[in-house]
This record gives C-alpha cells, sequence and structure tokens, in this order.
C-alpha cells in the first residue's frame, strides 16, 4: 500500500455539510480540529457522573476507526446515523477519524460498502463523501490517507476500532494510551472475532502476535467463485454497537450494556466468549 501522507505532515481534511461526495472535487479544509482534550472513558465516566445537565451539553468525543475496508467500511455507514442522533439528544459533538492508505478496487465493491462509481478512489475519500451530507455541529468525519503504523499516525481519542488486516496496527492501538478505549475486529468468511479490553491475553495474541498479515475477510477463492459470506457485516454490526453503547456509557448512561468479547459465525452462532474471566471457544 502506498503511503501517501504523514499526519504531522498535512492537516486534516473536513467534508463541509452538502459538499460534493466525489473525490474529485473534494472542498478546501473547513477547519482545522484540534486533538480532543479528554482523559480515558473510565475517568471520563466518572467526572460526567457529577455534572449537571447544562454542563453536559457540548462536550466532546472522538472516534478512531483504522481501516476502510472490508469491515470498517461497514462499520462506519452503521455508525454515522445514529451517532449522529446521539450527539443532537445529548448536545454533545463527536468526531469520527477513518485511516486507511489503501484505494477502491473492483473486487472490493461486491462486498465492501462502496459503489462501482468509488472504483480508483481513495477509500477514506469515497467513504467520506458519501456520508457528507450528515455532517454538521454534531458529527465530523475526517479522511485521514495513510495506515497506522505508529504513534505519531494517529490522533488521541476516546474510543479506537480497529477492523484493519494488520497485526502491529492492532497491537500498536492495544499498547497506546492515545487509543482510549480499544476494539478489535476480525473475520474469515462466515466467522468472526471480536475483542476488546476484557479479553484474555490469549485472545488478543491470536490477532496480534500469532496472526496472518494481509489476511482477507473473504477466503480464498470466495469473491471469483462468488461465495462471499457476512463474517465482515457481521463483526460490524458488533463493532457499532460497541461504540454507540460506549458513547452512552461515557455520557452518563449507567444502563448501557457493552459487547462482550467473543468470536461467532453467521451459521454456526457462538464459537466462543473471549473475556479475561471466561474463555471458552468451540470446536
Amino acid at each position: 500500500m502506498r503511503r501517501l501522507r504523514r499526519c504531522q505532515a498535512k492537516p486534516f481534511i473536513l467534508w463541509s455539510l452538502g459538499s460534493s461526495t466525489s473525490s474529485q472535487t473534494r472542498n478546501t479544509p473547513v477547519r482545522h480540529l484540534q486533538r480532543p482534550t479528554t482523559e480515558c472513558c473510565k475517568t471520563r465516566h466518572e467526572k460526567v457522573s457529577g455534572m449537571n445537565s447544562s454542563e453536559k451539553e457540548n462536550m466532546g468525543y472522538s472516534v478512531n476507526l483504522v481501516g476502510a475496508g472490508g469491515i470498517a467500511s461497514w462499520v462506519l455507514h452503521g455508525l454515522v446515523r445514529p451517532a449522529r442522533r446521539f450527539a443532537q439528544a445529548t448536545g454533545s459533538r463527536l468526531t469520527i477519524r477513518v485511516y486507511d492508505s489503501d484505494y477502491v478496487d473492483e473486487d472490493n465493491v461486491h462486498h465492501q460498502n462502496f459503489r462501482p462509481s468509488d472504483v480508483g478512489k481513495a477509500k477514506v475519500d469515497a467513504l467520506c463523501g458519501e456520508l457528507a451530507e450528515f455532517q454538521g455541529e454534531e458529527i465530523a468525519l475526517v479522511a485521514c490517507e495513510w495506515d497506522v503504523r505508529s504513534e505519531s499516525d494517529f490522533e488521541e481519542a476516546d474510543l479506537t476500532v480497529v477492523a484493519v488486516d494488520s497485526p502491529d496496527a492492532r497491537e500498536l492501538v492495544t499498547k497506546s494510551k492515545k487509543s482510549g478505549k480499544w476494539a478489535i475486529c476480525t473475520c474469515a468468511g462466515d466467522s468472526f472475532m471480536f475483542l476488546t479490553e476484557e479479553s484474555s491475553e490469549q485472545a488478543i495474541s491470536m490477532v496480534t502476535k500469532n496472526a496472518q498479515k494481509d489476511a482477507s475477510c473473504q477466503l480464498p477463492g470466495a469473491i471469483s467463485e462468488g461465495k462471499i459470506e457476512a463474517g465482515n457485516m457481521a463483526v460490524a454490526a458488533v463493532a457499532q454497537t460497541w461504540v454507540l453503547r460506549s458513547l452512552r456509557e461515557m455520557s452518563g448512561d449507567e444502563g448501557a450494556k457493552i459487547p462482550v468479547s467473543r468470536a461467532e459465525s453467521t451459521v454456526l452462532g457462538t464459537l466462543g466468549i473471549m473475556t479475561e474471566n471466561r474463555e471458552e471457544v468451540g470446536e
């Protein structure tokens, strides 16, 4: 993958409300986004608990989405609409940054959330461009056209979802304080794993130290033979729920139950629970 920009070399691009969805007519930057001055999620939750209703208004939240392909493209599309409504209902602001250097090719259109007209565009530009109309005072999408390989490649956030086929990026996020709360999404065909900070060390090592690099979310031959599976869409739905409920928890909703770490199949059902206190993986 071609590395086009470094975050210290070029400012973020903010797509403006009502702008063209074509990457060929990208607007000039509307404004430069500053790094959110937020504490870790646990500290923030404790702080919010002591706030009155007026103090909770205008709070800013930030989400990093690492990847813009088979899983992340569905995460973003599923997240923007309800996240925007969350921000409206709570009087808060949400910034979602999407990191990926890849470009849309014809094979991507079969199982990733891209249109035939997106072929040849940077994935982050195609995604943020299509969703530009949802932006406004409540929510901002930031297209970051580079890969996350070091801490200097991503901004500090409240939540970080890693949905890219890079064991190194996954491990980096799990160890960085800039990630806030984090979740990792992986899949292969109809099966997927969803891991969080509550996952066991053994489960985390399966997708970091012992994981295969550049592994597609579809099995070999699935695209060419028309045997595409939906494990990528299933784990994207779990990740979307995790982000939304984590935001609710941070806003003071004590009843927001967070999705548990697990392995599942769209065909066979639950394969195992992957938390630290309970790790049961089916055969």
